[in-house]
């Protein structure tokens, strides 16, 4: 009997050593990962994604710069916590293009770009956002407007996305979005996916927009504007580090 006991406890022993080691290893395999995530986090260049997405516009359309205010070209936060840089342009067949660079230090790393055509074209506005917080990334590009505007725009891309994981959106965008668009909530270290992504529906959509049909896209336009406008900068973060009426002044530089 006491034998039998013994055997019994000791087996159980080797057991519990057999789970200890296994959550030892699944342990050090989250602490690995986890470093690896902060050091692609400290090492994301969002600047460089800026200027590369700057490059991109500049190569397939001809720009022209639209005047900004100051305080909408750069603006700081309160004791210089917060930065958010903007360009705009506008071209042959869009009417407004935006690019801002957003930073707050340890909170915060990311870009954001709208696209809105010309209204005399019956096609959808574009918009992509990459936001770096810190243990996550959410990436974002779609495109916005009728169901027969945004059919086919992203269709060559959405393959790319659905790797990535993509999701359906925000749920307040739905009704406007292409349901092929890109929504994905990342690790830092897939960083380059996400941007290549993002730069690849951009792609499309310019590829697209140069056969755009003639049309209206004006009330579609609205509709973007409004949706947007009630849920995006005007309730984030970027409202409480720099104002309401900043804020919404930004907004409708953004997406009116």
């Amino acid at each position: 009997m006491q034998k039998e006991y013994l055997q019994s406890a000791r087996q159980g022993l080797e057991r519990g050593l057999d789970v200890g080691k296994q959550l030892m290893g699944e342990a050090a395999h989250r602490l690995r990962a986890l470093e690896e995530d902060l050091k692609a986090r400290r090492e994301i260049d969002v600047a460089g994604m800026v200027a590369g997405l700057r490059a991109r516009l500049g190569e397939q359309l001809k720009l022209e710069a639209l005047p900004l205010d100051a305080d909408l070209a750069e603006r700081r936060g309160p004791a210089g916590i917060g930065l958010v840089r903007t360009e705009a342009w506008r071209s042959d067949r869009l009417r407004k293009i935006v690019l801002s660079h957003v930073s707050v230090p340890g909170m915060l790393e990311g870009l954001a770009l709208t696209a809105l055509p010309i209204i005399e074209v019956d096609f959808p506005s574009f918009a992509a956002d990459l936001m770096a917080l810190p243990w996550r990334l959410s990436v974002n590009a779609d495109v916005y407007g009728r169901e027969w505007q945004t059919r086919d725009v992203l269709r060559s891309v959405s393959t790319t996305f659905f790797r990535l994981g993509s999701g359906s959106g925000p749920l307040w965008a739905a009704k406007l979005a292409s349901g092929q668009g890109l929504h994905a909530k990342l690790r830092p270290r897939q960083v380059e996916e996400g941007f290549a992504a993002l730069s690849q529906g951009l792609g499309a959509f310019l590829t697209a927009l140069a056969d755009a049909p003639p049309g209206r896209s004006g009330e579609s336009q609205e509709q973007f504007f409004y949706t947007f406008h009630q849920n995006g900068p005007r309730k984030g973060m970027l409202r409480r580090l720099f104002g309401e009426a900043w804020a919404e002044r930004y907004s409708r530089l953004v997406f009116e």
